[in-house]
């Protein structure tokens, strides 16, 4: 499988152009959210959604998808990877959830087109990426700035911002995908956070329904044949 990573940068810089860093929506509007992860054994690719109450976080649906490894995994070039498994996915939801919140960047990211970012352009919806570790960028008072090149010369934007969840853990890095603000997403990641757990429950419980249904569908297929 030849790869060409400079026609993928201009597939990145595309969708870049069209991401929209401002609020199409506020907390107290959000009625539902959803959270997205992946997962993997072998060649095969887990992927869950699972759509919550913004308010209670009560879980209202949870669909899964199981497909086969169509890319491999390069730095940067996630969105290629993860992308379409995570769209299918959305697409088995009976919901609409007003915003989905995925393990992965979003604008915080060299070309400010992380997973998060390729979702929420994909589906014109609010996105928020979560991330376990900073890939780029310097912390400064909790924001997370990036250097971009612009007329006047090298400037620092805000990308997104760390945001300590648990107790004793190391924090999470929070970006917006599309159609939030830095400071709205994070509050709408505090805002699913539940218990001492270091990620929104969105993404937690997505990841542990992708591992349970690797366990319990891609496993058991295998031990049967």
């Amino acid at each position: 499988m030849k790869i060409e990573l400079n026609k993928l940068r201009e597939v990145q810089k595309k969708i870049a152009d069209k991401i929209i860093v401002k609020d199409s929506v506020k907390p107290k509007d959000i009625k539902t959210v959803a959270g997205f992860d992946i997962t993997y054994h072998n060649k095969k690719v887990v992927c869950a959604g699972v759509v919550f109450d913004f308010k209670t976080m009560e879980v209202l649906e949870k669909k899964y998808t199981v497909s086969e490894e169509k890319f491999p995994y390069i730095p940067n070039f996630l969105m290629f990877r993860e992308g379409p498994p995570i769209m299918e996915t959305y697409h088995e939801l009976e919901a609409n959830p007003d915003v989905l919140l995925i393990d992965g960047g979003g604008i915080l990211h060299p070309l400010k087109s992380g997973i998060a970012s390729y979702i929420g352009v994909s589906l014109d919806k609010p996105t928020v990426g979560v991330t376990k570790k900073l890939l780029l960028g310097e912390v400064l008072e909790g924001k997370i700035y990036v250097e971009k090149d612009t007329r006047d010369g090298k400037v620092k934007e805000v990308r997104g911002q760390r945001v300590e969840t648990k107790v004793g853990s190391r924090p999470i890095f929070v970006s917006p995908g599309h159609k939030v603000s830095v400071a709205t997403a994070v509050k709408i990641v505090n805002e699913c956070m539940r218990g001492n757990h270091k990620l929104p429950e969105p993404i937690r419980l997505a990841h542990r329904y992708a591992d349970k249904m690797r366990e319990d569908v891609v496993l058991k297929e295998e031990s049967s044949e």
